[in-house]
């Protein structure tokens, strides 16, 4: 069988570009491991920014909504905060699976065909062109492009040859999360982040309004050598709160899993497109590298990745070079998600190296503020306001190698920046500008190594 584009994965980027490539009349064929009833049944913090939603125009339905989200609370180890009002920001918690069935439907009622139940195994490649899939059972599935949707363990990009240059996304970049939903007496009125880099190495756990009676709950940690459990360490520590003492599971997700997922924390991939194929939502690693947000991400993602390859075949050619936009609107546009999460990605590496000793300090003394946080979130920038940096170098003495390494990672963003800007215009120079991009996050590791508990 022959399409113009098959799409491996029905997740929300898989279900957005299937259905922005159908829409425009294309022949699509949709593919996941999933039967259809299933799509959308992932183990997910379930919050979505709607500021993604307004990127792409899309229009969800409010029954998908189950509340809203208005502020976030984030806590260190001695219980120090910063509350973080999210302004222009706000977002909500999703019904993940009445979401993912809305964006299946958007996809199918444009055309796209579904075929369920049916993994993926790798690509067809032929003289470094991807040519279309193969199936666990031997089916060959042939398309002009590939979008490779399929999430973190892309079976697709693990066994591309090495002669299309492929990054791989190692095990340190990824954290283990478990997570759960439960029915509580008490309403949450804001989501909760809690920072231990002792309870929780490398990650966070968070508490999430569901809704009115439930809270999403559930932590992750960075997969370093004696990484704990994480479903193990939530027993041990966030839900021994009160507010869980008789509190019921509604969801865990997962049977395989058994409520576990990795996610990707790093940078997206330095280009996420070879010919013939395009890479979206995780199976690119274009994930918030600090928070794991990957919800919204996904659709803009999808959104894009299906409009280029509708530009693409438009102009018979599905060459990387003739694909090379997606990777301009990631690395060069003001809210691209590889120029933000690129610098988001370097700060992530000063997180996971810090103390608990010193998170108390940074949100006791106010080294970062509220403001600074919204702004990193959304923009990828750490603003230290000059007319401000007396006052914090007085409250940061306590803690001058703090302070210090927060103005060294200040620098390496801002560097960041200004060469991903620079991202070449095609492939040519892409090596070149890949080996930079190498050894600014080769230095860091070496600089900023993950702490390693008491």
């Amino acid at each position: 069988m022959k399409y113009d584009v098959v799409v491996v994965g029905a997740g929300s980027a898989g279900c957005m570009a299937a259905y922005t490539s159908a829409k425009k009349g294309f022949k699509v064929c949709l593919i996941d491991a999933k039967s259809k009833e299933k799509v959308g049944d992932k183990i997910c913090g379930n919050a979505l920014g709607f500021h993604h939603l307004d990127r792409i125009d899309l229009k969800i339905p409010n029954e998908v909504i189950t509340n809203k989200i208005n502020g976030v609370i984030i806590y260190s180890p001695s219980l120090y905060f910063w509350d973080v009002p999210l302004g222009d920001y706000v977002g909500g918690m999703l019904d993940r699976v009445a979401f993912g069935q809305y964006l299946l439907d958007l996809a199918i009622s444009a055309g796209a065909e579904l075929k369920e139940k049916t993994i993926v195994d790798e690509a067809i490649v032929k003289e470094d062109f991807v040519k279309g899939v193969k199936t666990r059972f031997g089916e060959e599935i042939y398309a002009e492009i590939v979008i490779d949707a399929s999430g973190l363990k892309s079976l697709i990009r693990r066994k591309l040859p090495a002669s299309l240059g492929i990054e791989t996304v190692e095990e340190k970049d990824v954290n283990l999360a478990y997570r759960e939903i439960r029915k509580v007496r008490h309403e949450l009125e804001k989501c909760e982040m809690y920072l231990d880099p002792d309870k929780f190495p490398g990650g966070y756990a968070w508490l999430f309004p569901q809704s009115d009676d439930s809270v999403n709950v559930g932590l992750g940690v960075q997969k370093v050598e004696g990484f704990p459990d994480p479903k193990v360490r939530l027993y041990e520590t966030v839900l021994k709160k009160d507010m869980f003492k008789g509190s019921e599971v509604l969801e865990v997700n997962g049977i395989k899993q058994a409520g576990r997922m990795d996610v990707p924390t790093r940078r997206p991939l330095a280009s996420l497109v070879r010919n013939g194929i395009i890479f979206a939502g995780e199976a690119g690693s274009v994930v918030n590298p600090i928070t794991g947000g990957g919800n919204g991400p996904a659709i803009v993602t999808g959104k894009f990745a299906g409009d280029t390859a509708c530009e693409a075949l438009e102009e018979g050619d599905t060459s990387e070079g003739a694909l090379w936009s997606y990777n301009l609107r990631h690395y060069t546009e003001r809210d691209g998600f590889g120029l933000r999460y690129s610098r988001l990605d370097a700060f992530r590496f000063l997180l996971q190296s810090v103390t608990p000793k010193d998170l108390d300090y940074a949100m006791k003394r106010r080294i970062i503020k509220e403001d600074d946080l919204i702004t990193l979130s959304t923009k990828g920038e750490l603003r230290l306001n000059i007319f401000d940096k007396t006052g914090r170098i007085i409250r940061g003495l306590g803690r001058p190698k703090l302070l210090d390494n927060l103005n060294y990672i200040k620098n390496v963003m801002e560097e960041i920046k200004t060469h991903c800007l620079n991202y070449p215009s095609s492939p040519y120079g892409f090596n070149e500008w890949k080996g930079r991009t190498d050894s600014i996050f080769s230095n860091l590791e070496k600089i900023f190594k993950p702490y390693a508990g008491k």
